[in-house]
């Protein structure tokens, strides 16, 4: 650090990857689902360099459940399925107009997700708006993490309910 009191070991590596050790959701998910997550992850990862609380940071996020859950190499051999998912989805990432942006999600919801200034405050991401987690509902879920963008097993419901693929499942939340 600039003051020289805090030393940090960083893993630099490119986004993609990045992205392939990552240890989000399981190998036995829906494939759509998988990609829809590792879509969301690489599309968190390269916009949250643009979140102010990160500016003074040496790195771009952090390698445990605070940011995103990396293992690097070893996840991609634990979890080939999410390394084929993506491979698959090199390079995509989630818009609004036309820039990329910050594409939260988390475990489960309790039948709503939330918008981001209902949790975090600050200005409105309209990509980011309270929507039904129907899945989640039906089956009594508690909420499981900050509340805000893609509910996981709600999506991974999805996936497997109505076919839908990843792209759809992003745009629904």
């Amino acid at each position: 650090t600039k003051d020289g009191r805090t030393l940090y070991m960083i893993n630099e590596l490119g986004l993609e990857d990045y992205v392939a050790g990552i240890a989000e959701t399981s190998n036995n998910g829906e494939k759509e689902y998988i990609k829809a997550v590792l879509t969301a992850a690489r599309s968190y990862a390269y916009a949250m360099r643009e979140l102010e609380r990160y500016r003074d940071r040496y790195f771009d996020v952090l390698p445990t459940t605070a940011d995103q859950l990396y293992l690097g190499y070893v996840s991609e051999q634990a979890l080939p399925r999410v390394a084929e998912a993506a491979h698959e989805t090199r390079g995509m990432m989630v818009t609004y107009g036309s820039e990329i942006v910050v594409t939260p999600y988390f475990a489960q919801s309790s039948g709503k997700t939330k918008a981001w200034t209902a949790v975090w405050g600050g200005k409105s991401k309209p990509w980011v708006t309270g929507v039904a987690a129907s899945y989640d509902q039906a089956r009594g879920r508690k909420q499981h993490g900050h509340g805000v963008g893609m509910s996981a097993r709600d999506a991974a419901d999805r996936a497997r309910l109505e076919a839908l693929d990843f792209a759809s499942i992003l745009r629904y939340y």
